[in-house]
């Protein structure tokens, strides 16, 4: 089921530039659940699952 949050597209683009300027991370209570907006210069880099070790058990 999807649902809309209770913030606009605008707002989450500016709250994501600020987050930038301050090299931090937005977090937003929406009822019980957290939301977090992390800046793309701030989010892990995507890495490789390492497959070509085999461990033998």
């Amino acid at each position: 089921m999807t649902r809309a949050l209770p913030l606009t597209q605008r707002e989450a683009q500016t709250l994501l530039k600020a987050a930038e300027a301050e090299g931090g991370v937005i977090e937003i209570k929406v009822g019980e659940k957290v939301i977090r907006l992390i800046p793309a210069t701030l989010a892990q880099k995507e890495r490789a699952i390492d497959d070509a070790e085999v461990i033998r058990l």
